[in-house]
């Protein structure tokens, strides 16, 4: 609106100077022109000025608050705060900002210095770590001895004899449903024999048996070398759901992570169940009546013993499995013995079921023999006494004869 004033304006600066050119003299009127040309000219420029002067304002104004907001969020990252709209800002952000309670439980930013602070004991506590480490050649066949290639730090700073404990680097994945391992595994502990700037080799403490050795020789993934076992902690899977921790762990353990730092029931082990006072402090064991809260809280494991129970374990069932196998074996060869004497005995039970078919007939034959005999043997017998009764009878009649002939004169 303004540029067509302006130009009504210089149009009418140019009929004014024409007629009064025929007053004037001309060096006048273009003098005049040239002052109000400049005029307008001027009235453009300082327009525009102020125009540039309020969007540069606006910009330099917005522009401070969104610096005083930035360095008012730095200052609390750096020196820590516990102001709610602060903290409501950094938590908004595409990155939130982790924060914690205080002593009253309000929520806080912590400084930098103890973030630093935890950083540094955790770091200690955690131990030297070293990643990417690759093998340079294969595991020995017989000890399991391995040399592996350490690309950061320079120098690595692995020396000898230092005890590790290596793992396959990678996420990790719950066992298949029949119990098989699956992803990265934990490898197990080795001593540091050699170490060189970049390099090291590393000898297992305890003899491998054969799947060992061949995971070792098929595992081609990198590999993360710690020379503290990783601890167990109460917050290691904080901000984890209830499905992902399902489909991480065995639905053997589970349950327990699931109930860590939740309200304790009456179901669960007394020796597990944790106390804290109004003003959410723990309490000793022996005065757990007195709490306010009462929470489970799960059993922290040394998971350095527990890999070197289960290899003492793992060696003891192979021990185990191997004598049964060899059980089975003997009782194999026993039993195949036992067919075969079987066999025999069976070929020799025909055999004599043979014989005693033949001598049952043979017994048959003789009782019916002996039968006629013992019959033959009576009649015998009973004419014997007949004959002998007879004889007696003629005995006594020759006699009788006697006699009398010996009476006759």
């Amino acid at each position: 609106m303004i540029v067509y004033v302006l130009l009504v304006l210089a149009l009418a600066s140019f009929v004014i100077a024409f007629f009064s050119a025929r007053t004037w003299h001309w060096s006048y009127v273009l003098v005049v022109e040239a002052l109000f040309l400049a005029s307008l000219g001027f009235f453009l420029l300082a327009t525009e000025t102020v125009r540039i002067n309020a969007v540069y304002r606006s910009e330099i104004n917005r522009t401070q608050k969104q610096l005083d907001t930035v360095e008012a969020q730095n200052n609390a990252l750096q020196d820590g705060t516990n102001d709610g709209a602060i903290i409501g800002q950094l938590s908004g952000g595409e990155t939130p900002v982790k924060t914690s309670k205080d002593k009253q439980g309000s929520e806080e930013i912590e400084s930098l210095a103890d973030l630093n602070h935890e950083l540094l004991i955790a770091t200690r506590r955690r131990g030297r770590v070293w990643r990417n480490a690759k093998r340079t050649a294969p595991p020995n066949a017989q000890t399991g001895a391995v040399t592996v290639a350490l690309p950061a730090p320079t120098p690595a700073g692995m020396k000898a004899p230092t005890v590790v404990y290596v793992f396959e680097e990678g996420a990790p994945q719950s066992p298949a449903p029949n119990g098989t391992p699956r992803g990265p595994q934990y490898l197990g502990e080795f001593s540091v024999t050699q170490a060189g700037p970049q390099q090291a080799t590393l000898q297992p403490t305890l003899p491998l048996d054969r799947f060992q050795l061949q995971r070792l020789a098929t595992s081609h993934t990198p590999w993360v070398i710690y020379e503290t076992m990783p601890m167990d902690q109460h917050d290691i899977f904080a901000g984890i759901s209830e499905q992902q921790l399902k489909q991480l762990l065995p639905k053997q353990s589970v349950n327990e992570y699931l109930r860590d730092a939740k309200p304790a029931t009456a179901n669960d082990d007394p020796t597990r169940v944790v106390g804290y006072d109004a003003d959410n402090k723990r309490l000793p064991s022996g005065v757990l009546s007195k709490a306010t809260k009462k929470i489970y809280e799960r059993r922290l494991h040394d998971y350095a013993l527990e890999f070197d129970q289960l290899s003492h374990r793992r060696i003891a069932m192979l021990t185990d499995i191997d004598a049964v196998k060899k059980d089975i074996a003997r009782l194999t060869e026993a039993q195949t013995s036992a067919k075969q004497l079987q066999a025999y005995r069976e070929d020799e039970r025909k055999k004599l079921n043979t014989d005693l078919a033949g001598i049952t007939k043979e017994k048959q034959a003789i009782a019916n023999h002996l039968a006629q005999v013992n019959k033959l043997l009576a009649r015998a017998r009973e004419l014997t006494a007949d004959l002998l009764r007879r004889n007696e009878q003629l005995a006594q009649t020759l006699a009788a004869r006697q006699l009398a002939n010996a009476h006759v004169p």
